[in-house]
C-alpha cells in the first residue's frame, strides 16, 4: 500500500489550532489500513529543512491550504519535490477548491488537487495511483496530464457525517494545541466539527468545500466523540468549529442533554448567528458546559449589512449578545472594516 504523509504548513501561529481536515484525512486513511502520518509544521514550529526528513518514507504528500497559508503550503511543496522529484504532491483545502487551475498554473510543484469534500475521493484517488490506473474517472480532481491541466467534473456526493472516524488525534502533536483568547478555560484543548453546510448567503463566503446544504451528526454521536477524546486524552475544553452550530435547535438540545446525562464535566464554546439563537436555548447550553458563543456580526451599519446580505438586523445582534449575557456565557463579536460601500461613518457605527 502507498505510505501517505500530511503536512499542516507551518504559520508560526502563537496559538496553533488542530489541522481537522488533515486529521479527518488521516483517520479516513488509517481505517481503510493506509500507513500514514501527519506532520503539523505549524504546532512544531517546524522549518522546511526539518520537515524533509520526516516525509523520505512516505511515497505521496498532502497538503492543506486556505487563502493566508497558500503560500507557504506551496513553499513547503517546492521544497519537498526538489527534495524527493519522485514523490507525488497533492494538495486540498480551500484555496484550491476555489482556483484549482490557477493554483496548478503557478506551482508546478502540485500533482494533483482535491477539490470540495476529500474523505471519499482520496479513497479513490490512492488505488489508481496505486495501480497506475488514468484519473479521468475520478470526481472532483484536478490533475496534470501530458502537460495539460484537467478538472475532472465535482464530487457531488454529499458525504454521511455519522459515518466518518474520529479525528486521528492520535497522529497529532495534541499538547500544543492551545485555544486563541478570549478563549482558553482549561487544557488539554481540542477542537471538533460536527456539521457541514451553511443555507445563508453571506457575500464575503464562499463556501467552497462544504458547500451550502446543512447536514450534521446526531448528538449521540457527538457525544461518542466527546466522550472518546476525554477517554483517551484527557481533554477538558472543546470548541466547536461548525460554521452554525445552533441551525438545528432541536439538535443542540439534544448534544447538551446527552452531555447533562453522561455526566461529561467540560467546557466549551461555539460559533453561530444572531438569529440561530433564544433564551431557553442558551441556558440549556450554559447548563452543558458552554462558557462563550462567537457571532457573525460583520458591521454595526445597516446599510453594509444589507450590502453584505448578512440577513441579520442590529436589533437582532443586540438582543441575542443581551440574551447571551444573561445566561452568563461570555460574547464573542466577528467584525469586518472594509466591506464595499464602507465610509468613515459606518465604519464609526461598527466600532
Amino acid at each position: 500500500m502507498l505510505k501517505i504523509a500530511l503536512i499542516a504548513p507551518n504559520l508560526s501561529s502563537q496559538y496553533p489550532q488542530p489541522p481537522m481536515g488533515l486529521a479527518l484525512i488521516a483517520a479516513v486513511l488509517e481505517r481503510a489500513g493506509y500507513p500514514v502520518t501527519v506532520v503539523d509544521a505549524n504546532a512544531l514550529n517546524l522549518q522546511l529543512e526539518a520537515i524533509t526528513p520526516l516525509v523520505k518514507d512516505a511515497d505521496v504528500i498532502g497538503l492543506t491550504a486556505m487563502t493566508p497559508s497558500i503560500n507557504i503550503a506551496l513553499a513547503t511543496a517546492r521544497h519537498l519535490k526538489k527534495a524527493y522529484p519522485d514523490k507525488l504532491i497533492i494538495l486540498g483545502g480551500a484555496h484550491a477548491t476555489l482556483l484549482p487551475e490557477e493554483t496548478m498554473a503557478t506551482a508546478p510543484e502540485i500533482d494533483i488537487i482535491v477539490r470540495g469534500e476529500g474523505e471519499e475521493t482520496i479513497l479513490e484517488l490512492l488505488p489508481a495511483l496505486e495501480k497506475k490506473q488514468p484519473l479521468a474517472g475520478i470526481a472532483g480532481i484536478t490533475f496534470r496530464q501530458e502537460g495539460k491541466v484537467i478538472s475532472n467534473p465535482p464530487n457531488s456526493k454529499l458525504i454521511d457525517l455519522n459515518s466518518l472516524p474520529f479525528l486521528a488525534y492520535n497522529l497529532l502533536p495534541w499538547q500544543k494545541y492551545e485555544p486563541h483568547p478570549p478563549h482558553g478555560r482549561a487544557l488539554p484543548f481540542a477542537v471538533i466539527i460536527t456539521s457541514r453546510g451553511c443555507p445563508y448567503h453571506c457575500a464575503y463566503c464562499s463556501k467552497p468545500i462544504f458547500g451550502r446544504q446543512f447536514r450534521a451528526q446526531t448528538p449521540a454521536r457527538v457525544a461518542d466523540e466527546i466522550e472518546h477524546y476525554q477517554k483517551t486524552m484527557g481533554i477538558k475544553e472543546f470548541a466547536f468549529y461548525d460554521d452554525v452550530f445552533t441551525l438545528d435547535k432541536k439538535r443542540v438540545q439534544g448534544i447538551c442533554d446527552e452531555i447533562i446525562k453522561r455526566g461529561m464535566k467540560l467546557h466549551w464554546t461555539c460559533e453561530t448567528r444572531v438569529n440561530l439563537v433564544d433564551k431557553e436555548m442558551l441556558q440549556h447550553i450554559k447548563q452543558a458546559g458552554c462558557y462563550a458563543v462567537s457571532y457573525g456580526l460583520e458591521s454595526g451599519s445597516p446599510e453594509i449589512l444589507k450590502t453584505l446580505d448578512k440577513g441579520i438586523t442590529l436589533a437582532q445582534a443586540r438582543e441575542a449578545v443581551g440574551w447571551t449575557r444573561d445566561a452568563g456565557i461570555q460574547t464573542i463579536g466577528y467584525f469586518m472594516v472594509g466591506s464595499p460601500g464602507e465610509s468613515p461613518e459606518t465604519v464609526r457605527q461598527t466600532i
